[in-house]
């Protein structure tokens, strides 16, 4: 067992022998004296300035050794070059040489003893006493050194990892104003011990013991209860706080997480008291600091859950927002190339027809060559007829399309309409990719409530994940669309004849940052952001099957109303007004 260290410097043999005499059998707190002898200032000072000298809690000096006043000057130079927290008691044979209120006053000493009165029992107390204001000094340092550790933590908090950081500062807080042994493990469902925190001062029993006494006290339900160590097979001395972080959801935000909302972490704090009698009042206080800690920490990690929550709402809300507006950008393309070709061929056929029309007026009546010009005029007019159609639809589908991303007014809408206008508007691309997409569906026209913005995205990231990870380049491929009723509203399925996704890749889908075609541009943020816009502002359901080789089948269930307030388009609002009104 440790001993307390006393320094005694006196340059008479026998005060050494009797006080080492005085204390050898005499204990403190259980803990015995361990007595120093040095016969003068200077062999004090050189052992102080060796940097060998132990951790002393009193120093006892006589005051006139080598010089009348050596002893007062030691003690000026131990409270100039020692810890504060050594206790200094001044023992003299000549009092006059040293007058205790001066002495006292002048020179930082705690007890002033007269050799003639050192008896063993005042000797004794009076150690005692300095050994208690030691102590309760070097706690106090302990507890401003700790105390700035934690503010310095405290401002670099903003996130799980940074709480763990500051709630270890907490702890070795505790521990210290406690004299305790602390384990606190916050996720008893981990499957292996990497999450148990084990303080500075390691605890006797081993992380598995502690942690199966954990997992009892936790079946028994009562939670923030203290239950005794020694229930679980643990000592009598140590205790066990279970509890529960549950993760705090605000919900206005739409989660991209939904399956982990509420989720209920379970976890537990083990302290030991290190003494074997410890008063009621002090074991209360314990308890309570004990309990102040957990509930700290769950309203720190539940807040801090959020705001990493909130972070990657943001993230994905501006990275749909991006591929919206990036999804115009690339229909704008495509679409200006495609109807290059139908207004070539009407150009051209309003040329023949102008040259047909001269050839006609020209012909005398009854020519032979007069049947065929009109023949060909009647030709030139159906090309340019269904070409300029051709253009119309285009240019419609592009035009609902790009109002309907670029708003998120609600309403009630075709979803037929919706899922075809997406078809006609990447039909440049699936085309380029050779991707034949077909839309089938159990009745023209299926009327839906909801925002067809969000729809169209969906639609669209579906699209665009068959054109980049489905087939082949240059070999294209097949894409069916399938729109059905359910009894509570709608499916859409779409399937692909492709590919396939690894099965490593398909269980972790929809999570953020997946994706099997980084080397494709693929960013792994298009699935999530679908799971987000299904499950959480169309309030539906998306679900994957795919085998390697032989496709992939996304499954949409959408309810007939998205939950919420339903409102109609606004009216006597033009496109490019409400294309400018939510830019």
């Amino acid at each position: 067992m440790q001993a307390w260290n006393i320094l005694l410097v006196d340059d008479e043999s026998d005060v050494h022998e009797v006080t080492r005499l005085a204390l050898k059998h005499r204990r403190w707190r259980k803990r015995p004296f361990e007595l120093t002898s040095l016969m003068s200032m200077k062999d004090a000072v050189a052992l102080f300035e060796s940097n060998k000298a132990p951790a002393f809690q009193v120093a006892i000096v006589d005051v006139v050794m080598e010089k009348e006043d050596a002893g007062l000057r030691l003690c000026e130079y131990i409270r100039a070059h020692c810890p504060s927290s050594l206790r200094i008691v001044l023992r003299t044979g000549q009092p006059g040489v040293a007058p205790e209120e001066h002495v006292l006053n002048e020179y930082d000493i705690d007890y002033y003893l007269a050799k003639s009165e050192a008896t063993p029992d005042k000797l004794y107390s009076i150690i005692r006493a300095c050994l208690r204001s030691s102590q309760d000094i070097s706690t106090l340092l302990a507890f401003g050194r700790q105390l700035q550790s934690f503010c310095r933590a405290l401002q670099e908090v903003t996130s799980v990892k940074d709480l763990l950081v500051f709630m270890a500062e907490a702890l070795q807080f505790l521990e210290l104003k406690h004299s305790i042994q602390t384990v606190f493990n916050y996720d008893l469902n981990a499957p292996n011990e990497s999450n148990v925190w084990l303080a500075p001062r390691t605890s006797r029993r081993s992380s598995s013991e502690i942690l199966e006494a954990m997992r009892k006290a936790l079946a028994t339900g009562k939670l923030m209860s203290i239950h005794s160590g020694a229930d679980f097979g643990l000592p009598s001395t140590s205790f066990i706080i279970p509890f529960e972080s549950t993760e705090q959801f605000d919900p206005d935000i739409k989660s991209a997480d939904p399956d982990v909302i509420g989720a209920r972490i379970p976890g537990a704090l083990y302290f030991e008291i290190a003494a074997e009698v410890v008063s009621d009042k002090a074991r209360r206080d314990i308890q309570s600091d004990a309990v102040l800690f957990l509930d700290n920490w769950r309203i720190a990690y539940a807040t801090l859950l959020l705001q990493e929550r909130y972070a990657k709402e943001r993230m994905l809300r501006e990275k749909m927002y991006f591929e919206r507006v990036q999804g115009i950008a690339k229909m704008v393309t495509g679409v200006a190339h495609e109807l290059n070709t139908p207004l070539g061929v009407a150009n051209t056929a309003n040329s023949m027809l102008v040259s047909l029309a001269r050839d006609l007026t020209s012909a005398p009546p009854g020519a032979p060559e007069v049947a065929e010009l009109i023949k060909d005029i009647e030709e030139s007019c159906k090309l340019m007829t269904k070409n300029l159609a051709r253009t119309q639809t285009l240019i419609k589908s592009f035009k609902q399309l790009s109002a309907s991303q670029l708003s998120d007014q609600r309403g009630e809408y075709d979803i037929v309409e919706v899922v075809k206008d997406c078809v006609e508007s990447s039909r440049p691309e699936t085309k380029k990719h050779q991707v034949a997409v077909t839309v089938h569906s159990t009745s023209d026209k299926l009327i839906w409530d909801g925002y067809p913005s969000h729809l169209s995205q969906v639609i669209l990231n579906m699209i665009q994940n068959v054109i980049r990870y489905a087939y082949p380049e240059g070999t294209g491929g097949k894409f069916d669309i399938r729109i059905s009723e359910t009894p509570a509203g709608y499916r859409m399925q779409f399937e692909d004849y492709g590919a396939g996704i690894a099965a490593e890749v398909e269980k972790n889908l929809f999570e953020p940052f997946v994706t099997s075609g980084r080397g494709k541009g693929g960013t792994g943020l298009g699935l999530a952001i679908t799971r987000n816009i299904v499950t959480n502002l169309l309030g539906g359901a998306i679900a994957v099957q795919s085998r390697r080789g032989a496709g992939t089948k996304f499954t949409v269930d959408l309810p007939r109303v998205v939950p919420g307030e339903a409102r109609k388009p606004e009216e006597g609002i033009g496109d490019d007004e409400l294309m400018h009104k939510h830019r």
